[in-house]
């Protein structure tokens, strides 16, 4: 499916797929994957802020606005204050 949708977008469907496949981008994505265990990330989308080189999970999964607008508003107000 992904070469297929790289063949769409232009690119050629075997060097797509041999690049896919390498062990270099297994080791990519592997390391990706426990940056990401490492920081907590549990669900698809997560919200992540930085500030000064540091990053916060803000939210894990999916959050309606009316959840999301609370908890954005007040790491602006910490973040404008510190």
């Amino acid at each position: 499916m992904l070469a297929e949708l790289a063949e769409q977008a232009g690119l050629s469907r075997q060097a797509f797929a041999d690049e896919f496949e390498s062990k270099e981008r297994q080791a990519a994505t592997a390391a990706d994957f426990a940056w990401a265990q490492d920081l907590g990330i549990a669900g698809f989308p997560t919200l992540l802020a930085e500030r000064n080189g540091q990053l916060a999970l803000l939210t894990n999964g999916y959050q309606p606005l009316s959840s999301l607008s609370p908890l954005l508003g007040r790491w602006l107000e910490r973040a404008a204050s510190a």
